[in-house]
């Protein structure tokens, strides 16, 4: 029903007002389309990050040809795709129906040296006679029944016993006493391999010191939480060299990469309960082992800039603007993540399917073909050379198609932001093919700071800007033992054994790469 007044202002305007007036309210429309687009993905992406698991594993059971249409802005999609974020983290693919299960459940596998305690059962006197003869039956074996038994840690006193010496015929000549051996900590009770499990306790098993105590307790032994504080700090200061050494070698590489993850710091002198936000940043060498974290209260560039000062050679980065500086020296080339991009078109694939298939299809062949590289057991120039030979043609093609598909989305939707990111930051993501070795991805370091991300959850917040450095100190060593799969308690039992009789000129022999390459 049209109303009078609007007939009477319809009846005044002209057929070019009416058009303009009709494009003006189109735009109008269009605008807030796209706005009510945009809220809808950032509804829908919460629900998604509280209700959806956080699996990035996209499966398919065929594939199709890659990038079809490419001259068109927006390309008919696949009908499915096949993709992991990281041949190495990628999920085990479902077994179809009807076929073997690709992993199945064995026997729990118990080491040949294992300690065993013998039980024997006696027979009764029925099994001990013969029921033909009544003669007593002789031994022939055993059959033995296997259970496994555990037996808590004690705790021991080791006593140092020096003798002391004096002569019956004088007195006057006083009493002698056998040096003490150096010992980790003086005046202090704890031995290294003590110090060695408060340390894996919480930086491997993210026990808070709390709770060992309460442990330690019901051993009957009462020690108090700011003592073994006080060891987490003393040792700690003990083994900083040894981590100067890591980032030495780290350095030395030439290949390197970075990322940070937050914790909370309690401010100092402020009322309780109040806390800012901290970071460690985790620094990676090329070599398995070469681990270094580095504890900063603030975010910004200073941190890598003082950490990675004199370095000359490749970072593997997440393209967060704190490397910025470091990039524009010239000393420092910048190696993407193809992890990263990757992410933000699978966070866009629910609202764009269309677009955001076909890119992960295209980043999941860059990844099959390391993870050819890998099986195949090539070096970093036969790896180089694979890659320029299958991966650089594949690179180039996809570069192309996102960066055509980003003039045609909206700039702040989902696909927009992750078109803009790989197109942004393509010449980083492709730097990877110039040098066998260098890795696709930064997940290296992402699995690195996760014992970070997984111990705070327990420990909760650093003390003080001196527990969060003491922390970073032992995370680099632990974090390492675990990369070269060595036992943290071992290494760092002997390596604070150790510590006081080795010149610094040696230092570097106690590194957990050096130290396991003694042990072959």
């Amino acid at each position: 029903m049209v109303h009078a007044d609007d007939q009477t202002h319809a009846d005044q305007l002209t057929a070019d007002e009416l058009r303009a007036e009709i494009a003006v309210l189109r735009a109008e429309r269009d605008q807030l389309a796209s706005a009510l687009k945009l809220l809808e993905e950032k509804h829908d992406a919460l629900l998604r990050q509280i209700y959806k698991k956080r699996s990035e594993r996209y499966a398919t059971d065929h594939d199709e040809p890659l990038f079809e249409g490419l001259d068109h802005p927006e390309p008919p999609a696949p009908k499915h795709i096949d993709e992991a974020p990281d041949a190495e983290e990628a999920e085990p693919e479902e077994p179809k129906k009807g076929s073997k299960k690709t992993r199945q459940r064995g026997a729990t596998r118990l080491p040949d040296d294992l300690r065993r305690a013998y039980e024997d059962v006696e027979p009764s006197d029925e099994q001990r006679t013969c029921p033909c003869c009544g003669e007593e039956r002789s031994v022939i074996g055993y059959e033995e029944t296997e259970k496994l038994e555990y037996q808590p840690a004690s705790l021991f006193l080791r006593v140092i016993r020096r003798p002391k010496l004096a002569c019956p015929q004088h007195e006057e000549a006083g009493v002698a006493i056998a040096d003490l051996p150096p010992q980790v900590l003086d005046k202090s009770l704890a031995g290294a391999s003590m110090l060695a499990q408060v340390i894996t306790a919480k930086y491997c098993d993210h026990l808070p010191l709390h709770r060992q105590a309460g442990i330690y307790r019901r051993q009957g032994v009462s020690l108090a939480r700011s003592t073994l504080c006080d060891w987490i700090a003393d040792s700690a200061g003990l083994l900083r060299p040894v981590v100067d050494c890591v980032l030495e070698q780290a350095k030395a590489s030439g290949s390197m990469s970075s990322d940070d993850t937050p914790v909370t710091l309690l401010k100092p002198g402020a009322p309780s309960k109040s806390s800012k936000k901290a970071f460690l940043w985790a620094y990676l060498g090329e070599q398995l082992g070469d681990v270094v974290f580095d504890f900063r209260e603030g975010r910004g560039g200073d941190g890598p800039r003082d950490v990675l000062a004199g370095y000359r050679g490749y970072l593997q980065a997440d393209a967060y603007s704190a490397y910025d500086r470091i990039f524009d020296s010239g000393d420092v080339v910048e190696v993407g993540c193809m992890a990263h991009a990757r992410r933000k078109f699978f966070e866009a694939l629910p609202h764009s399917p269309e677009h955001a298939e076909p890119a992960m299809k295209g980043i999941r062949m860059l990844y099959q073909i390391e993870r050819q590289a890998r099986e195949g057991g090539l070096g970093a120039e036969h790896r180089q050379q694979l890659r320029q030979r299958e991966a650089a043609p594949l690179f180039a093609k996809l570069r192309e198609w996102i960066s055509e598909l980003r003039a045609h989305v909206l700039p702040k939707s989902k696909i927009g932001r992750a078109t803009g990111y790989f197109d942004r930051h393509a010449d980083a993501l492709g730097r990877y093919l110039e040098d066998g070795r260098l890795e696709i991805d930064n997940n290296r370091c992402e699995r690195a700071i996760r014992k970070v991300a997984v111990g705070r959850k327990n420990w909760l917040f650093a003390g003080s800007p001196a527990g969060g450095q003491a922390a970073a100190t032992l995370y680099s060593l632990t974090v390492g033992c675990w990369e070269l799969g060595l036992d943290p308690f071992e290494y760092l039992a002997d390596v604070l054994k150790r510590l006081g009789s080795t010149p610094s000129s040696r230092i570097v022999e106690l590194t957990p790469r050096a130290w396991a390459g003694a042990r072959q």
